[in-house]
């Protein structure tokens, strides 16, 4: 079996991306810069906060850092905001975390930040099924760099065995398909697009109805040199 799943919650367990593109448009609005949906799309679209919001800024033709850094906290608030307010795991999630808890450790790995993420761990009564929460606060650099993974199969691998071989990350951007490879860890693409998914070893449309045996199946499966 698998030592390790690690989850994007956002794009996995729920589906945040017009909350995130809409924050980000109004923390942009707030601060004088016009931006559109498919500005967004062209630039921002699977990145962290910070580095959307550098894009973003960017590709409005203000290449100010500070600045971003600012659109960017604007846009985390609104954010954390939206999510207090209330929001709707994907269908199937919630049997499928709890589920993979009995047979493995489950573990938040997430672009997000760890204000949010705790936040939407709570309100969707998740908290105890999950074994640690890494987010892009907790390294310096944020995906495609591997860090984030790494430092989640270090952290687990703490108190039992995390081999990067038998520990699959389940997310939907390529960015944190690329760091999940690069941190030599197995990967499946979960309800994203065609030519996203096919940067990860196996990919799903949905949680709903998926187990922890097809997750193995899909990526590659237990290797054979543990004998398990």
């Amino acid at each position: 079996m698998l030592d390790a799943v690690l989850l994007d919650w956002e794009g996995v367990l729920a589906d945040t991306g017009a909350a995130r593109r809409d924050a980000l448009l109004r923390a942009l609005a707030d601060e004088g810069v016009s931006s559109t949906v498919a500005a967004y799309d062209a630039c921002c679209a699977g990145l962290d906060v910070r580095s959307a919001a550098a894009a973003a800024v960017r590709a409005a033709g203000c290449d100010d850092a500070p600045f971003a850094e600012i659109v960017a906290l604007r846009a985390a608030r609104a954010f954390t905001e939206r999510v207090a307010e209330g929001f709707s795991l994907t269908p199937g999630a919630m049997d499928f975390v709890t589920g993979a808890a009995h047979r493995t450790r489950v573990a938040i790995v997430t672009q997000a930040g760890r204000a949010e993420t705790e936040l939407a761990l709570r309100s969707a009564g998740l908290e105890e099924a999950v074994a640690t929460v890494l987010t892009v606060d907790d390294v310096t650099d944020p995906p495609p760099a591997p860090a984030l993974v790494q430092r989640a199969v270090t952290h687990l691998a703490r108190l039992r065995p995390a081999r990067a071989n038998r520990v699959v990350v389940m997310t939907h951007t390529a960015p944190a398909l690329r760091a999940a490879r690069s941190a030599g860890v197995r990967t499946l693409a979960v309800g994203a697009p065609a030519h996203v998914a096919a940067e990860a070893d196996g990919a799903v449309d949905e949680l709903c109805g998926l187990t922890l045996d097809t997750v193995v199946a899909l990526t590659g499966g237990v290797p054979a040199s543990t004998g398990r």
